[in-house]
């Protein structure tokens, strides 16, 4: 897992090795090497903020120790983790909705995030927890997003709330936090996939989250997204409560948590690693950075 991360960690460790010697390391010694190894880290998904600030951390690490009385690879390790250990953060999923009788959750996002999916996982997540849930098909716009909804909901036994579509989707939502209330269940809410150019759905987005005043909102992405996730973040910024990163069984980068989770400044809930609806996993952050450095 996250391979191509750890060769490039490899890769700086080696190219410092060869350039510098047993006297005392100067950034001259280094430079070059740091250089190639932002731009890897930027090929590995990682923002430019970041790479920034994990290069800075290493050269505050290297500089001035001498080469010969130190573990040049340990170094860098030590401060990438070091860096990200203050970046990367846990969202207590079960923690939060604990005090809240019929937790109202949005799942919102770009096109092709994952939202829908994830939703439904979520939905077999709670059901190992002993919750019930409802499912709110809050995407009224895109083709056969209710009948995907409907797919997940029949597959798990669960209640779809729908409307026709072009419906107001805070109708939708509303109706569904009706639902969950009457019948003791978490509400699950899908919403329409927007980019920073849709206007409108943002605005209509922002109607539903006004109307229904959620209690957590998660903002799904695509791990394979790169950094076009910060673009992503900031069109939906100051709308969600925490991160859930998706197809990270086929990322082999690790790239795009690190970016999203600091360009946010928002917590971690969940990795989707796989297509079956047990396939999502509560972010562990030293186990994500066991799989990134070793």
């Amino acid at each position: 897992m996250f391979d191509k991360f750890k060769k490039t960690v490899k890769n700086l460790s080696d190219d410092v090795k060869s350039s510098v010697t047993e006297k005392e390391i100067e950034e001259s010694d280094i430079k070059s090497s740091l250089e190639k190894f932002r731009l890897q880290l930027l090929e590995s998904n990682v923002s430019l903020k970041a790479a920034e600030d994990i290069e800075a951390s290493i050269t505050g690490r290297l500089i001035g120790e001498t080469a010969g009385r130190l573990s040049i690879e340990d170094e860098i390790n030590n401060a990438i983790r070091e860096e990200l250990e203050n970046s990367l953060k846990e969202y207590k999923f079960l923690e939060a909705i604990g005090d809240i009788r019929n937790p109202v959750i949005f799942f919102i996002g770009f096109n092709g995030s994952g939202k829908t999916t994830t939703l439904a996982k979520l939905s077999s997540y709670l059901e190992n927890q002993g919750l019930d849930s409802v499912m709110g098909a809050g995407d009224t716009f895109r083709a056969a997003s209710m009948e995907q909804l409907e797919e997940h909901g029949n597959a798990l036994s669960k209640k779809v709330v729908k409307h026709g579509y072009e419906a107001d989707p805070a109708a939708v939502a509303y109706d569904t936090v009706e639902h969950a209330e009457k019948e003791d269940k978490v509400a699950l809410i899908d919403t329409a996939g927007r980019s920073h150019a849709d206007r409108n759905l943002m605005d209509e987005l922002q109607k539903m989250v006004e109307v229904n005043e959620p209690d957590i909102t998660f903002l799904v992405v695509d791990g394979l997204a790169g950094n076009d996730v910060v673009e992503q973040l900031k069109a939906y910024d100051g709308m969600f409560d925490a991160l859930i990163v998706t197809k990270m069984d086929i990322d082999d980068k690790g790239g795009t948590v690190i970016s999203a989770a600091r360009e946010s400044g928002k917590p971690v809930a969940f990795l989707g690693n796989g297509q079956a609806y047990d396939d999502l996993e509560e972010f562990d952050k030293e186990k994500f950075l066991d799989e990134l450095l070793e």
